[in-house]
């Protein structure tokens, strides 16, 4: 059994997951709690991971299973702002309580994902940028107002982001202050998805610094905290 007093970390995170990954393998061991997978598209790689003491109680076998992530977000969403959520394994479900005004419990069968470790990619980065996740919002929406993808640049101090489309044009100058740690080695270019990178970023607290590492024409690494809870993204590049 595991418990968990702030439900809305669990909430969040999973709802980040969902947002690419239907079905994954959730890897219980004595470290805590973690899941790695790649979306259908092979865009956008997971790694998900919140250790064993960020827990009130966590007294679990080790184990890897597969769950349907997109149910277990729509029992999630239910859960109110102080619930506590319980989770447990038997030998073929998930149980969900979910513990407040209200005492819930779901059961999600396990389902089989293949089983294959997903290894990280060996990824060289030439510049690296702490920014605000409220900041990085703001900027990702203007750039929607144009197209549907979005050119990073970093030079300097500076953090460039640029859309174009039919519609027009974005120009946005993000420069280093204090919500805004910027480190390169050279210039750097590249181009992404916007949906993926809205996506990636959604749950991330307003207040929160998110941390992007790229190189020119590469995957870039997302990573930021919700809570206890560490989400890394690594977001395929697109050709400029």
């Amino acid at each position: 059994m595991i418990e968990l007093k702030d439900v809305g970390v669990w909430q969040k995170a999973i709802d980040s997951i969902a947002s690419f990954i239907s079905e994954g393998n959730f890897r219980f061991s004595e470290k805590g709690l973690s899941l790695r997978a790649v979306d259908p598209s092979q865009i956008v790689l997971v790694d998900f991971s919140i250790e064993k003491n960020a827990f009130e109680k966590y007294s679990i076998e080790p184990a890897f299973v597969g769950v349907d992530l997109v149910e277990l977000n729509k029992i999630l969403a239910r859960a109110l702002p102080k619930d506590r959520l319980l989770m447990d394994l038997s030998e073929s479900e998930l149980n969900v309580k979910l513990e407040g005004e209200l005492s819930r419990s779901f059961s999600l069968p396990l389902i089989d994902v293949n089983e294959e470790e997903i290894k990280l990619p060996e990824q060289r980065f030439d510049a690296k940028v702490d920014i605000n996740a409220r900041i990085l919002k703001e900027a990702l929406r203007d750039a929607a107002l144009f197209g549907s993808s979005v050119v990073l640049r970093v030079k300097g101090s500076q953090l460039l982001i640029e859309a174009r489309g039919s519609a027009g044009t974005l120009h946005t100058v993000a420069k280093q202050a204090k919500n805004i740690t910027i480190k390169g080695n050279g210039e750097v270019v590249s181009k992404y998805g916007l949906n993926f990178l809205q996506g990636i970023v959604k749950n991330a607290d307003p207040e929160q610094q998110v941390t992007m590492q790229l190189r020119s024409d590469a995957p870039m690494k997302i990573s930021y905290k919700i809570g206890p809870a560490l989400l890394e993204f690594h977001l395929a590049h697109m050709l400029l």
